[in-house]
């Protein structure tokens, strides 16, 4: 019995220790392959326009917060995935070619740390615009999460990957941004 309650304790401090993490996130949408784009030219640019790259509060003092450049992450996965349903991404100097702008608003992570288990949430918000063709949407996608004892750095770079990757998802998926793309 005393083994169960050293134990136990050990989890507790190892949850509740102060410690930061540099997230790494990987985005790959599932997205089918399709002619849709009929090979139309669009570029894409992505803007970070978050003020910070901390992301939350991990327990006492922590951050976790990511050093890599998400507009660079997000723009290959988006690249990728309209390849994928015919568009040919171009420069911005091809005057045929669609604007499609990306302005990633929000990613943030807050945790609920409990002694047996912890909450994690994570959201995240972009915004997108087809220049000159009257197209404005923001998407906004959320993830709850309970892990048992705390949340360590594999589940918080799985999370927020998801976080991102399904509102990427919801993007490359609209049926009224691929319209107004291919006007």
């Amino acid at each position: 019995m005393r083994f169960l309650i050293f134990l136990v304790s050990i989890f507790v401090l190892v949850a509740c220790a102060s410690k930061s993490q540099d997230a790494v996130i990987s985005i790959y949408p599932s997205v089918e392959e399709s002619t849709i784009g009929a090979g139309r030219s669009i570029f894409i640019t992505v803007d970070d326009a978050r003020a910070s790259a901390v992301l939350g509060e991990m327990g006492k003092g922590g951050q976790i917060h990511t050093s890599q450049d998400l507009a660079e992450t997000i723009g290959s996965s988006l690249v990728e995935a309209f390849e994928k349903q015919g568009f040919n991404i171009s420069s911005p100097n091809d005057q045929n070619a669609s604007e499609l702008l990306v302005i990633l608003q929000k990613l943030s992570y807050s945790m609920d740390n409990n002694t047996l288990s912890t909450g994690v949430e994570t959201k995240s918000s972009m915004k997108v615009v087809v220049e000159g063709k009257g197209f404005i949407r923001t998407y906004n996608n959320s993830e709850q999460r309970t892990t048992p004892f705390s949340a360590n750095a594999d589940s918080n770079n799985s999370q927020l990957s998801n976080t991102l990757g399904s509102l990427v998802e919801k993007i490359i998926n609209d049926q009224e941004l691929l319209a107004a793309l291919t006007k």
